[in-house]
């Protein structure tokens, strides 16, 4: 790897792992949010980077070889380029150079490591028929670590819709694209995923919820 190559993938989450982009009031874990902001000393509530995140240029895309994931996490203040580490059939896991990775099958996450709280596995499967189907319901089971490290499991209910069609940009290129949203909800939490599909149906572009304490996660695939 070339010097140039290494340092523009090390250019990742850095100071934004310490940083909070919760989800809004009514999205997944508002209740602890509200509790959390009461306290300064609650870890991972740091205040965002004050450094601007790292310009991804369409040059930058094309010396990198093979697929490329592009991550934007804590409100777009912090951004990553991440690549494959292993591929098992549909699912990928991207990781960065820092060793923050992310796991997605047939585009939606289903597990993150290096985050905080990470979600450490999803069941989607019901969410990616809907979303093949053009729109349905879908049940899908979220597992994060609670605060005194156990696994929390979440089983969300949730609606896929179709919300029309966009033509969106991702790294200096203009793409046509179908756009979703799934919004998901139980008696604790809930939120609202966005998807956007290639004309092959293929999930180009992404803003999924992840945890309480890192609250989105925005992906792009140039």
């Amino acid at each position: 790897m070339t010097p140039a190559l290494k340092t523009m993938l090390a250019v990742t989450f850095a100071a934004g792992l310490s940083a909070c982009g919760p989800l809004n009031d009514n999205d997944q874990g508002a209740g602890a949010l509200k509790l959390a902001a009461q306290s300064l000393s609650i870890p991972g509530r740091a205040a965002a980077p004050e450094e601007p995140p790292m310009v991804v240029s369409r040059a930058m895309i094309d010396q990198l070889p093979g697929d490329v994931l592009v991550v934007e996490a804590y409100d777009g203040t912090s951004r990553a380029v991440m690549v494959p580490a292993a591929i098992n059939l549909n699912r990928v896991t991207w990781i960065s150079e820092d060793s923050v990775s992310i796991v997605t099958e047939n585009g939606i996450v289903i597990a993150t490591r290096g985050f905080p709280r990470d979600l450490m596995a999803a069941s989607v499967i019901e969410s990616r028929r809907a979303l093949a189907a053009g729109g349905g319901t879908a049940e899908r089971t979220h597992e994060t670590l609670s605060d005194m490290d156990q696994i929390s499991t979440e089983v969300l209910q949730c609606s896929i819709n179709f919300i029309g069609t966009e033509t969106i940009s991702i790294v200096e290129r203009p793409l046509s694209t179908q756009r979703y949203e799934e919004n998901c909800e139980n008696e604790n939490i809930s939120f609202s995923n966005t998807y956007w599909l290639n004309e092959s149906g293929e999930i180009v572009r992404s803003r999924q919820a992840i945890s309480p304490e890192l609250g989105y996660l925005v992906l792009d695939r140039p």
